[in-house]
């Protein structure tokens, strides 16, 4: 790799946070301006092109400096489509939640079977196959809010990635707590067993939306504290999150929840919170696109091809084939099953968490992983404007 006079610059974490923001919506610009690609894939490549695989610009350490920005990116994500999810909306739609639910078990079932088919142990192939299962919520509201979106599609769209990504954790919490029991770990790393990992998030996501509700009724009207109160709750929950074992996306998932369906849910409003928190998802796909290590696509190229084929194929055939009974035409149904191709944005460090339960193959299986992000990372984002430009909820750019 060239040495360039650059890399002896030492770059503080907030200059590397000002480089996320700076470059990344440049990137997004050209690519939305000349290339007609969604802003999203725009911020991928500026970080793909100045991450340590590339340019070498940001190096590890300063990425890792920025993961505050990163979590907290991925958190309020999180916390939206945990909100967009109505539970007395669903009592009336019940075929959605259980097309979901179906959609999810068929996608894990299907990767579970390629992955074994390809090698992988069982720890590996169940874990792979649990983050296959969900929709990135932060792509979806990026998108949704980039395109304006609106419409049968896009509600549909947004519930099924918020119960994508509930179903997936659920999944990987299992997954993963046994691959940690079969494997014997020290009972120093008992606290990662699928009860501690699901109870211990969701009761903290439960805790936050009843903290939430509380404060934002005290408050009354003043719109700016309670933006500000969001915030604070969020990276809150995030830390204590990490500090407990616990998985922090569940926990987030639960806390939108919560405030969205508990009595009183209704004071907890987040127009201002999501207006202010652009930049943070600027700096998230920018992250993710330094992370991104295209060398591993040399290697793993076939299985992550098949891998990503796999699942589109199954949710543009399921939701197809499912669609009037979920109120969509058939046209509408094959599209809305393109719309959840791209992959969930945490993936990376869900398996970075797995990785002393993975074992041996742990490397394997994060070279893997990292190949089929670096596709999905590049191709969900157009795929996910195409298919709700077809269905019309977006309107076809001139």
């Amino acid at each position: 790799m060239p040495h360039f006079p650059w890399q002896n610059i030492a770059l503080n974490p907030l200059a590397a946070f000002g480089i996320l923001l700076t470059l990344g919506v440049v990137g997004g610009q050209i690519a939305n301006r000349i290339a007609r690609l969604p802003a999203m894939t725009g911020y991928v490549l500026i970080g793909l092109i100045i991450g340590p695989a590339s340019l070498h610009i940001l190096n590890e350490d300063l990425l890792r400096a920025a993961d505050l920005f990163i979590n907290l990116a991925l958190g309020l994500a999180l916390f939206e489509s945990g909100r967009r999810v109505d539970l007395r909306w669903l009592r009336a739609e019940r075929t959605l939640l259980l097309s979901t639910l179906s959609y999810c078990l068929l996608v894990f079932a299907a990767l579970y079977a390629l992955l074994s088919y390809a090698g992988l142990d069982w720890q590996t192939s169940t874990t792979m196959a649990a983050i296959g299962m969900a929709t990135s919520p932060i792509v979806i509201l990026e998108m949704m809010r980039e395109g304006r979106a609106e419409g049968q599609v896009s509600d549909r769209l947004a519930t099924a990635t918020a119960l994508s990504s509930l179903l997936s954790l659920l999944a990987f919490a299992i997954a993963l707590g046994s691959a940690h029991l079969l494997n014997q770990h020290l009972s120093a790393d008992s606290l990662l067993t699928p009860a501690w990992l699901i109870l211990g998030s969701s009761l903290l996501g439960l805790l936050a939306g009843l903290l939430a509700i509380a404060l934002n009724h005290w408050l009354g009207h003043q719109r700016q504290h309670r933006t500000v109160l969001l915030f604070g709750l969020i990276s809150l929950l995030v830390g204590l999150a990490v500090m407990l074992n616990t998985l922090p996306s569940l926990a987030l998932l639960v806390f939108g929840l919560a405030t969205r369906n508990l009595r009183g849910g209704e004071s907890v409003s987040e127009p201002d919170l999501l207006t202010g928190s652009h930049f943070f998802f600027v700096a998230f796909f920018v992250a993710a696109g330094a992370w991104l290590q295209p060398q591993a696509l040399a290697h793993h190229w076939p299985l992550a091809i098949a891998y990503l084929l796999l699942r589109t194929a199954i949710a543009m055939l399921f939701w197809f084939a499912l669609a009037p009974a979920n109120c969509l035409t058939r046209r509408r149904g094959l599209w809305l099953g393109l719309a959840l191709n791209p992959l969930s944005g945490g993936s990376a460090m869900l398996l970075s968490m797995g990785s002393l339960a993975l074992g041996a193959q742990a490397s394997s299986a994060a070279a893997c992983l990292m190949a089929v992000l670096l596709l999905s990372e590049l191709a969900g984002p157009w795929l996910c404007r195409f298919a709700l430009q077809q269905t019309g909820d977006i309107c076809k750019e001139k």
